[in-house]
């Protein structure tokens, strides 16, 4: 049985941000010709915050959002239509880290994918499965950059454009790049400090003795001239 106590001491959480890149695409499946091919290009920010330390096992959680630059129809860059074009993006997964390395860590996770995007006809919102694939370099001992790649397999016929334009499949590609800072959980391994110390250590500089022995507590007496 897990205490709440033993939460309370272990349990922790990270946060990290940065920019983001996010290519979009979607499949018209045809009968009598060749597939319909829609391809969006965006650019972003995302936030992300992990847990360390919980139990069972580490959770993410991934929020992001962008804005189109570049939307093509089976290869040919079209104009939009609408200026104001954005989409959200979610993603909450179980999480992993691979510190063998010790000055590259591997990081990996698998979870659920939901993103809402205006197009210029439709409100889309696709819900599938994700999966990330990433690299960390510990800095110092509280800066980390991050890199996150991420895919996903959706269904976009969610809600009622299903029955004015279905699509056959919908995938995307994300990569992240950002940092990450945090007072509690430390880099045991750094480019700049290398020495190895311990995770609940959160002190990067340790006083020097002063070579003058304290005072010893107790009872004073006097001798007698």
């Amino acid at each position: 049985m897990i205490s709440l106590s033993a939460w309370a001491v272990d349990f922790k959480i990270t946060f990290d941000e940065g920019f983001s890149f996010c290519q979009l695409t979607r499949i018209e499946k045809l009968e009598d010709r060749s597939n319909f091919v829609r391809e969006n290009l965006m650019l972003g920010a995302y936030f992300s915050t992990q847990t360390v330390g919980f139990p069972v096992c580490d959770l993410q959680l991934d929020i992001s959002a962008y804005y189109p630059f570049y939307q093509a129809f089976n290869g040919m860059k079209q104009q939009p239509k609408n200026i104001i074009s954005y989409a959200f993006d979610g993603y909450l997964a179980i999480h992993g880290t691979y510190d063998r390395f010790k000055y590259v860590l591997i990081t990996g996770s698998i979870g659920m994918h939901y993103m809402y995007q205006l197009t210029d006809e439709y409100h889309m919102n696709y819900l599938g499965l994700g999966a990330t694939l990433g690299i960390e370099f510990p800095i110092s001992r509280g800066w980390t950059i991050v890199n996150r790649n991420f895919f996903s397999y959706d269904n976009a016929n969610l809600g009622k454009n299903k029955l004015v334009q279905p699509f056959y499949a919908s995938y995307q590609y994300h990569i992240n790049l950002g940092v990450r800072f945090s007072k509690r959980v430390r880099n045991s391994f750094s480019y700049i400090d290398s020495r190895v110390k311990p995770e609940n250590d959160t002190q990067d500089v340790v006083p020097e003795p002063t070579g003058v022995p304290e005072p010893v507590e107790g009872h004073e007496t006097t001798d007698a001239l």
